[in-house]
């Protein structure tokens, strides 16, 4: 069964929709791991800080299917349709690997092109996941830490 590592953000009610997302994944998939939570100034915009985490589950879904399930999961708590990139979130879920899956699902790409270049997320990958191996990369998700770590503000 491949894992899945998960990016979880959110800075409106943001300790209580973090909750709410991990109990409804986990009525989904079979939990691993379960980064620390990372309190983050919102980027490109003016507005509450976030709390981020990266989350670790195994499943028998397809890539496809859960991008379908996190997209649901994300409505159930109240995620709604923004046009601005960047803005408040009630849940931002984002599936960041899959896996060794390296493609596109339903538009997005996985690995997520973000991986490397927010604190946010690599932080908490870099710290439940260290000896993990980027599958486009194929460098280990620690390395790439390191590189990056100067780098961020």
């Amino acid at each position: 069964m491949p894992k899945i590592y998960l990016s979880l953000g959110s800075n409106i009610n943001a300790e209580e929709n973090l909750n709410k997302a991990k109990e409804l994944l986990k009525k989904e998939y079979q939990p691993k791991l379960e980064s620390n939570t990372y309190k983050t100034k919102s980027e490109g915009f003016e507005g509450e800080d976030f709390l981020n985490q990266v989350v670790c589950f195994t499943t028998e879904d397809s890539p496809d299917r859960v991008v379908a399930k996190l997209k649901d999961i994300e409505k159930k708590i109240g995620r709604k349709k923004r046009t601005e990139k960047f803005s408040d979130r009630e849940i931002d879920i984002d599936l960041l690997l899959y896996g060794n899956y390296v493609g596109k699902v339903l538009g997005k790409d996985i690995p997520h092109k973000d991986i490397d270049l927010y604190r946010f997320v690599l932080e908490p990958l870099a710290e439940i996941a260290p000896d993990l191996v980027h599958p486009k990369y194929q460098e280990k998700i620690s390395e790439i830490w390191k590189k990056r770590l100067n780098s961020f503000a």
